[in-house]
């Protein structure tokens, strides 16, 4: 068997920890996720995470619990249960320590917290202007999964150059791109939450629909152990918009979706991340003419 990098390794850690957030986490079954010892782990973790697993599940469900505070109906105290809290005091506490603000005011303001009041306590609390709205398109979809090979990138949404260059990289040998390729971002973190340098996203290329984990190129593409594969899309119904222009635009579009669309109309997203799709790339179009569509998961 051929060994895994360590970044592979605790690769499948981070994800499992995606998968089962709103457990406690085990520091043993983790070690063997990544087949390291217990002992070792955990200094491997924060060492290439930057952050312990206890502040990384901890940051993670308070980064999930301020989305359903803005977004949901949920009562508070609830939301504070399912985050790991045993009182609202204690979510309260670190709640606001976190945000600087506290979840009754974010769920007032519909979740237009700006990152300015992150960092500077005398900013105006919430941002109510969202630019561009009144023309968005938001519909209804259906997206059945789509098999795509990814590699995970950690920093700064519009710093994934570097992992898209190393998809593409790995995957322009093996035949597998075609005519009806699509470029996919999933975005796991909401930049008015996370740091940017923790913001965690996986860069996606589609496979051809007669692919396979068996094929010959896609075993060919998985000997980069950086690369992994995943589905985008279910079963479920997405809200989806279209975005004409630059990448700056999509923050932007995320808030109009988020704040105004999502209260508008009754509906509620799940807890799975949503995804971009890219219809033309930035290195041969115009940033006027990118054309982006964003797609949101919804409960029924």
């Amino acid at each position: 068997m051929e060994k895994m990098s360590y970044q592979d390794r605790i690769n499948r850690v981070l994800r499992h920890i995606e998968k089962t957030l709103g457990t406690r986490p085990d520091l043993t079954e983790l070690a063997d996720i990544a087949c390291f010892s217990p002992y070792h782990f955990h200094r491997i973790f924060s060492s290439m995470v930057g952050e312990g697993v206890a502040a990384y599940v901890r940051r993670l469900l308070l980064e999930r619990s301020a989305l359903q505070v803005a977004h949901t109906g949920e009562p508070i105290t609830q939301i504070a249960l399912d985050a790991g809290y045993e009182s609202v005091d204690a979510f309260t506490r670190a709640f606001r320590a976190h945000f600087t603000t506290l979840p009754s005011e974010y769920r007032r303001s519909g979740g237009h917290l700006t990152r300015a009041r992150q960092k500077n306590p005398d900013a105006p609390l919430f941002h109510h202007q969202i630019v561009g709205a009144s023309a968005l398109d938001f519909r209804l979809v259906k997206f059945p999964p789509v098999l795509v090979a990814a590699i995970r990138h950690t920093g700064p949404y519009n710093d994934s150059g570097t992992a898209w260059q190393q998809l593409m990289a790995a995957i322009a040998p093996t035949g597998l791109l075609g005519q009806h390729t699509v470029a996919y971002g999933v975005s796991y973190d909401n930049p008015d939450l996370t740091p940017e340098q923790k913001c965690r996203m996986d860069a996606c290329i589609s496979l051809p629909a007669s692919a396979t984990q068996e094929s010959p190129q896609v075993r060919e593409l998985l000997r980069n152990k950086e690369i992994f594969l995943r589905h985008i899309g279910g079963e479920c119904e997405y809200v989806a918009v279209t975005v004409h222009g630059p990448y700056d635009y999509l923050h932007p579009a995320y808030r109009s979706l988020f704040g105004m669309w999502l209260p508008q109309s009754g509906r509620e997203p799940t807890n799975d991340p949503g995804f971009e799709a890219y219809y033309n790339s930035p290195e041969t179009t115009a940033p006027e003419n990118l054309l982006t569509e964003i797609f949101i998961p919804l409960k029924t």
